[in-house]
């Protein structure tokens, strides 16, 4: 999810009608404003999620877009991830104070992850993280390990959370080094096949390295640069990582190491054709970067908007 209080405005050509071209996949929705993408193989399309509706939607690729998942309890829908081996979609809930349901209990202070069945969207679970300690909250984006283990992104607390196979909610991580101020900390995650989480962090584009084994060992990856606004990532494979950034950068990277991500090189960047990519989607030999106009929605000056692009990268 990117920060509120720094956003980048920009202007871009936008394409105005669904449907896929060489530039990737455009969808049009009722100013829906998704922050997140997960692609079902299993369903053959992706899902994405509503920062003003806070619902659930499926994009098919045609760029056609159905309603999904209308839950009452969700304000703001960030990290969405299906897991199509177990049938499940996960979602985090928060509320950044622009959704249709946003109100003061909730508005910088909720973190909690819904899950439901991925093909019929029926609830199964509710985790109320933000339970598990005080101070302002932001559940962000998600990760499983391969035996379904979740790890969950605060970036107001700045905590990662573990949701076992078993249902129990846990602080997994804390580190000083997760916080620095008030904005979006915290951001992107993914779990490595070797044993560890890769975290970025959104405000000053670092990237750590936490041990699965030993949560209190957490190292930062050598970078060339700062990622700063590094959102959404995504392991290609063991060596290769997509990190989407935007606030004012505009642009998605692939990193590669060869060490174990003690450090990692860019070896590739696109900038993006509309504002704000923040996550992105393996599809077989493909990805697609969600490009989701939200600087139109955090702006009150703003057109809202309601068409979109999926970018291939």
């Amino acid at each position: 999810m990117a920060g509120v209080a720094a956003i980048a405005f920009f202007s871009f050509a936008s394409p105005s009608m669904a449907g896929s071209t060489a530039q990737g996949i455009s969808f049009t929705s009722d100013e829906s404003y998704p922050e997140s993408i997960s692609w079902s193989a299993k369903q053959d399309t992706f899902m994405v999620g509503s920062v003003r509706h806070g619902l659930v939607a499926k994009v098919d690729e045609a760029g056609k877009y159905t309603g999904f998942v209308n839950d009452a309890k969700l304000v703001s829908t960030a990290g969405l991830l299906v897991d199509d081996k177990r049938n499940t979609l996960w979602v985090t809930n928060s509320d950044p104070g622009v959704g249709d349901r946003t109100n003061a209990t909730t508005q910088g202070k909720l973190a909690g992850v819904a899950t439901y069945d991925a093909t019929t969207g029926q609830p199964r679970a509710y985790y109320d993280l933000g339970n598990l300690s005080e101070g302002t909250h932001f559940a962000n984006d998600i990760a499983l390990d391969a035996d379904g283990n979740a790890y969950v992104t605060d970036s107001f607390a700045p905590i990662i959370y573990r949701i076992d196979t078993a249902g129990k909610a846990t602080t997994f991580a804390q580190d000083p080094r997760f916080k620095d101020g008030d904005g979006f900390n915290l951001n992107g995650i993914a779990w490595h096949k070797d044993g560890y989480l890769l975290v970025g962090k959104y405000n000053t584009g670092e990237l750590f390295r936490v041990s699965i084994a030993d949560p209190g060992k957490v190292e930062l990856v050598k970078l060339p640069e700062p990622l700063t606004g590094a959102d959404g990532i995504q392991l290609i494979d063991d060596q290769h990582l997509v990190i989407v950034q935007n606030l004012g950068v505009g642009r998605t990277v692939e990193l590669v190491s060869t060490d174990g991500w003690a450090s990692a090189t860019v070896v590739r960047q696109e900038t993006s054709i509309m504002s704000m990519p923040t996550a992105a989607a393996i599809v077989g030999d493909d990805i697609y970067v969600l490009n989701s106009r939200l600087d139109t929605l955090f702006d009150p000056a703003a057109d809202k908007v309601g068409d979109y692009l999926l970018q291939k990268f």
